[in-house]
């Protein structure tokens, strides 16, 4: 196991790290980027747990589509730090078996992508970021029956209704928006009462974090999705705990 800070004072031993071949757990801070990252994790082999943060403002997106994870991979923490431009094509439940934890942050993301995230039959922990809205895309996620059979927490960091249908989830116990926009949930699904019948197809569901973003919007309109997530919690057979911020 291996924990580094990378910063301008040692930026050049990215190089040295490509050398560690028989690593398996690499957890990087970033205080400096470096196009030579991805380079580097390519050669390492046998990584089974790879972390990435970064302490700065600015979001790299593209930083490490040139990698290709090891098989062996089972958690992959990167997070906001690095984005992908779309979803690797190594992301597939045949190429990384043993994966039960994703955090990633992915620029351009379709409803292919989201299902082949869904069929990872072991994956427990998803941390799922687009960046649809400043793309322009506008469009309903939908978490179809059978998908992420046991996963346990999800948090979804974009704006945007989803579906949650019958048989989706089954194990979900955490379900976390980060943010909500009150805004564009009007614009794109025309109702407030998306989340509501969501949450009634997630039968384990414990515990709801939502993130709401309200800008530009009336004092109604904000009580309004307030009083439907409320609703939607009550309703639920688990009466989950809701915390709205």
């Amino acid at each position: 196991m291996l924990i580094i800070r990378i910063d301008n004072s040692n930026i050049d031993i990215i190089e040295e790290l490509g050398q560690l071949t028989e690593l398996r757990v690499l957890s990087i801070f970033l205080s400096e980027w470096s196009d030579k990252l991805a380079g580097c994790l390519c050669k390492l082999q046998k990584i089974q747990r790879l972390y990435i943060r970064s302490d700065f403002n600015q979001r790299i997106i593209g930083g490490l589509d040139a990698w290709v994870a090891t098989r062996r991979l089972c958690t992959l923490g990167t997070g906001q730090s690095c984005w992908f431009s779309t979803l690797p094509s190594w992301m597939k439940p045949g190429f990384l078996p043993h994966l039960s934890a994703v955090s990633i942050a992915v620029r351009e993301l379709q409803q292919d992508d989201l299902d082949i995230l869904g069929r990872f039959e072991g994956l427990r922990y998803l941390n799922l970021e687009v960046d649809h809205e400043n793309l322009g895309i506008h469009g309903t996620f939908v978490f179809g029956s059978g998908f992420f059979p046991e996963l346990v927490r999800c948090e979804l960091g974009f704006v945007g209704p989803v579906v949650f249908q019958q048989g989706a989830m089954p194990r979900l116990t955490s379900l976390r928006f980060s943010p909500f926009s009150v805004r564009v949930e009007r614009e794109i699904d025309g109702r407030s009462d998306c989340l509501d019948l969501c949450l009634g197809n997630l039968p384990l569901l414990q515990e709801v974090v939502v993130n709401l973003r309200s800008e530009g919007d009336s004092e109604e309109e904000v009580e309004e999705v307030k009083a439907t997530l409320r609703h939607a919690a009550e309703m639920h057979p688990n009466n989950p705990t809701l915390r709205i911020r």
